[in-house]
Formats: structure tokens, C-alpha cells, sequence
């Protein structure tokens, strides 16, 4: 068998695969260790005993490499030896086994010995494609390497949210692709696939926001609050700041820089939703929407400055934002009613009024809700029973009544000087 540069190649990726996975699993096991002392200075010399004592039980780097080139040796030869590549597995998997029950006792977990043979296989797949196993290696790495990610998100998680999640997944993997694909009413109004599809486009986009929220915690500041707030619910975030306001006069600007950061972040959504469902209308809405929220982010840059010369060196103080978990099923529910009954009320509202009976239907529905009437309207756009312009019009009055309503109640609960800050940006 000939050297080829293509074998070279093949070489250089189960070797680099190895090493790849190897390094992670020898440093978390460093950095475990370290961690679990109380001085690691104090107890560098106990340290270095346990290493030399258990050097060959633990898999390291040098380990994994060689795993991962026997494991491409392995393939290597099946082209001569039959079945080489299993018996070479097999037997990877009795060492692997051996060397876990020797280790058992220090009450180590078994993925680094899965993640031992995982890396004999990316070994063999370097025969026959070597890009898929790099691919692979990659994303292997980079989830042993987000232990303690994951176990911080999870300590942080709610039963309720893991069991509302799961329902939700039922909706998109098992409800939507069932549902049917056509309108079930004479205006041609009511698609349930199509329904079903914008609900779930909502709560995912504000799932980000929420997961982000309850990852990192809304007391580390109130504007991170308030920019990820507004990826669920900006008008949540304007009472829960006006309260803030409301309790500590100290926190009004920084909390109206919040409101202000989860309206800009509104706005922005509002342009993502219609940019997934229709380029061209967004296109339109580049500059109403996209000034309104340039005209936030520099309103909020002057609060924040504000805020840091309120605060003139004493403590910051902040609060959390209690934002209630987008996949529960039942406001999903209830957001899908309302979607409906706007769709109707807007459909209605152009047969019998034209454009000016669409206007009057965003306005109404921006009091309550900007995505229901921002997903109508860019479904009747897509349908063609809506003009682009008409369209960017609508949405851009429901985004303007939405932060009138916010507005009002930046003032009726965080009072005159919070509800000016708001008004004024």
C-alpha cells in the first residue's frame, strides 16, 4: 500500500482527533481535581502522588491518540483482513472496560472511557471520510468540554419548564405535521398548519429570551434584563422596571434604560419575525422600524450614562424580572385564539373598509399584542391579498400603539419622572 497524500491526510486527522479529545479529558480532570481541593498550592505535592498513582488509569492525552490511530489502522487493514476492524473494536472495549473497573472505586463517571471509544470509531471513519469525523470530534468536544454549562442550567431548571418544554416538542414533531394545510373557513382565513407554525415560531423566539434569562439571571443587571426581557415580552418588562422605579428612586434611570433596551430589542424582533416570513416586506420596514430602534439604543445610551452618574459610587442595586416560561401550554393556547381572532377581524376589516379598515384593526391589536397582528398582516402580504407598502404600514401603526400603551404604563406605575424618561426616548 502506497503512500499518498491522501492517506496523509487521513493520518493527520485521527491523530488530531485524538489529541483533540484527549486534551479536554486530561484538562477537565486537572481542573477537577484542582478544584475539589482547598488549596491547590498546599496540596501540589499530594497531587503529583495521586497523578503517578494513577497515571495508567486515567485516559490522557497520549491515550486517546493512540485510540484514535489504532482505530484508523483498524480500517485501514479491513481492506486486506476481514472483520480487523471489529475485532480491533471489540478488544477496545474489553481494555476500556478493564481499565473502568479498575478505576471505579475513586467514584470517577464512565464518559471519559465513552468518549475513549467514541474516538476509536472517529479513528476508523478517517479511512472512508475524514471531514465527518473532524465534524464530529468537534461537537463530541465541545459537549464534554460544557459540563459544568450543563449542570448550572439544570441546577437553575424547573421541573414545570422541562415537562412544558416536552409538551411543546409534542406540538412541533407530532401535532404540526398532522394538521392540515388549507383554510377551513369561507374568507380564507383560518389555516391550521399555517397557525399552528407562526404560535410556534413566537414561543421559540421567545424561549431564547427566556432560557438566556434564567441561565444568567436577571440580577446581574437590570439592562441585560431588560435586553433579553424584550425577547419575550417588552410590556412585562416595562411594569416589572416601573415597579423597580416605583420602590428606589435611585434605580429610575437604570431602570428606564432597561424599558427602553426591551423595546429597541422588540423592535428588532419584530424585524427578524418578518424577515423569516417575507424579505420584501421587511425590506419596507427597514426604515420605520429600523430608526425606531436606533432612536432606543441612543435614548438608552444617554440613560445609561445617566444611570452611572445617579449612582455617583454607591451600590448598584438591582431586582430580577419574573418572566413566565413561553412554553406553557396554555398561553400558547391563548396566543393562537388571539392570533385567529385577529386574523379574522383583519380580514374582515379589508373586505368591508379596505386599507383604512386594516389601520384601525393594528392599532386595536397593537395595544394588546404586536406579533398577532405582525404575523397577520405578513400572511396576507405573502397571500397577495395585501400590497407591501399596506402591509409596512399596519405593522408600523401596531408598533407605534404597542409603545404608547407601555409608555402609559411607564407612567401610571414608575411614576412622573420614570414615565418621562420612557415617554421622551
Amino acid at each position: 500500500m502506497e503512500l499518498t497524500v491522501d492517506l496523509l491526510l487521513q493520518m493527520a486527522y485521527a491523530l488530531g482527533i485524538g489529541l483533540l479529545i484527549g486534551l479536554e479529558r486530561t484538562l477537565g480532570i486537572f481542573v477537577a481535581a484542582r478544584n475539589s481541593k482547598d488549596s491547590w498550592a498546599d496540596q501540589a505535592a499530594q497531587n503529583s502522588s495521586d497523578a503517578t498513582r494513577n497515571e495508567d488509569v486515567v485516559l490522557g492525552v497520549r491515550t486517546f491518540a493512540v485510540l484514535s490511530l489504532v482505530g484508523y489502522v483498524s480500517a485501514l487493514l479491513s481492506t486486506e483482513i476481514p472483520h480487523a476492524a471489529h475485532v480491533t473494536m471489540a478488544g477496545v472495549c474489553i481494555l476500556i472496560t478493564t481499565m473502568y473497573s479498575l478505576s471505579s472505586g475513586q467514584g470517577l463517571g464512565i464518559t471519559t472511557e465513552l468518549a475513549a471509544i467514541g474516538t476509536t470509531l472517529l479513528g476508523m471513519l478517517c479511512k472512508y471520510n475524514p471531514h465527518t469525523a473532524g465534524v464530529l470530534a468537534l461537537i463530541i468536544t465541545v459537549l464534554l468540554a460544557s459540563k459544568r454549562l450543563a449542570h448550572s442550567t439544570i441546577q437553575k431548571m424547573r421541573w414545570v419548564e422541562l415537562t412544558d418544554t416536552l409538551k411543546f416538542l409534542v406540538i412541533i414533531l407530532v401535532v404540526l405535521p398532522i394538521l392540515p394545510n388549507h383554510s377551513l373557513d369561507p374568507y380564507e382565513a383560518f389555516n391550521p398548519y399555517k397557525v399552528c407554525f407562526l404560535v410556534v415560531l413566537i414561543s421559540g423566539i421567545s424561549f431564547v429570551g427566556y432560557l438566556l434569562t434564567r441561565i444568567l439571571g436577571a440580577q446581574r443587571g437590570l439592562g441585560i434584563a431588560g435586553a433579553l426581557g424584550g425577547l419575550t415580552s417588552s410590556t412585562a418588562v416595562t411594569a416589572a422596571m416601573a415597579q423597580q422605579a416605583q420602590r428606589n428612586v435611585r434605580l429610575v434611570s437604570i431602570c428606564a434604560f432597561s424599558t427602553v433596551v426591551a423595546n429597541a430589542t422588540m423592535f428588532a424582533r419584530v424585524l427578524v419575525v418578518v424577515t423569516l416570513l417575507d424579505g420584501g416586506l421587511s425590506l419596507r420596514l427597514a426604515w420605520p422600524i429600523g430608526s425606531m430602534a436606533l432612536v432606543a439604543l441612543i435614548a438608552a445610551g444617554f440613560l445609561w450614562l445617566i444611570a452611572n452618574r445617579d449612582q455617583d459610587g454607591t451600590d448598584e442595586q438591582s431586582g430580577s424580572v419574573r418572566l413566565e416560561n413561553p412554553f406553557s401550554l396554555g398561553p400558547a393556547i391563548k396566543f393562537g385564539a388571539f392570533f385567529v381572532g385577529i386574523l379574522f377581524v383583519a380580514k374582515l376589516a379589508k373586505m368591508y373598509l379596505g386599507s383604512r379598515g386594516l389601520y384601525i384593526a393594528a392599532c386595536a391589536s397593537g395595544l394588546a399584542d404586536v406579533d398577532a397582528i405582525t404575523l397577520t398582516i405578513t400572511e396576507q402580504v405573502g397571500n397577495e391579498s395585501l400590497t407591501r407598502s399596506v402591509g409596512a404600514i399596519g405593522i408600523t401603526i401596531a408598533v407605534v400603539s404597542n409603545s404608547l400603551v407601555k409608555t402609559s404604563i411607564a407612567f401610571y406605575s414608575g411614576g412622573w419622572k420614570f414615565g418621562r424618561a420612557v415617554g421622551l426616548s
